[in-house]
């Protein structure tokens, strides 16, 4: 690698971890304890994105609004030793995990596809799939307003690296991993509601669409790569 790429890469590295940053934001204020289960025997619900990104970073027990110094991620925990500036309270322990685990996965995602604009889909599902899959271990809920705009940007995405790679074929085998992953899954709560969530049909189209796109230009192997997704998860 030369100068260059080191200092981009390495820069690229800073920037995926304040976008870890602000993906514990999400997973911290999207999530709204219900006081009752709702209409499908849910405990939690989901915030409007207009008061999950409102207002400043504060502590949820003191209201204390979090320093600049204090909003470096990873070391802002470490220096602090998991606890508040202010009043003492522990600042929960995925903080430091989400705000390194999204440029590792970044870095992970830049070794196995290389730097082109295929690169796209990949980089835009990192901070979406950490912050699914941490909502999912607290709440149990897969949340509709990530899932559904999700798709929607990656889907644009798609179209762009493929239109810059004239490799308009992604764009079938991405269909063909969408139908793959998504279709059983959606005839298996079709046939069993209550053995299954909607949640996880939806973040099946997501996931589905995304892992067809980078099977390459033959829809056979999104079909396979798509039956291999679908046995693994």
């Amino acid at each position: 690698m030369t100068a260059l790429e080191i200092a981009t890469l390495v820069f690229g590295l800073f920037v995926a971890a304040a976008v870890g940053s602000f993906v514990c934001v999400v997973i911290d204020r999207l999530p709204l304890s219900l006081d009752e289960p709702n209409e499908f025997g849910e405990l939690w619900d989901t915030r409007p994105w207009g008061e999950v990104l409102g207002g400043r970073s504060h502590c949820d027990d003191c209201g204390a609004p979090v320093r600049p110094v204090d909003n470096v991620p990873v070391l802002s925990w470490l220096v602090l030793r998991g606890r508040c500036r202010s009043c003492g309270a522990r600042i929960p322990a995925f903080h430091p995990v989400v705000e390194a685990l999204v440029p590792a996965l970044v870095l992970l995602a830049i070794w196995s596809i290389g730097w082109s604009w295929a690169i796209l889909p990949a980089l835009w599902l990192v901070p979406v799939g950490v912050a699914v899959a941490a909502i999912d271990l607290r709440t149990m809920i897969v949340p509709t307003r990530i899932v559904w705009p999700a798709f929607g940007v990656t889907v644009l995405l798609a179209v762009v690296a493929a239109g810059a790679e004239g490799e308009w074929a992604w764009l079938v085998t991405a269909g063909v991993g969408l139908a793959t992953v998504a279709g059983p899954l959606f005839v298996l709560w079709f046939v069993m509601p209550r053995g299954m969530g909607f949640g996880d049909v939806r973040l099946s189209v997501l996931l589905g669409f995304t892992v067809g796109f980078y099977a390459g230009t033959t829809p056979s192997a999104g079909l396979l790569l798509g039956v291999i997704t679908l046995f693994v998860a």
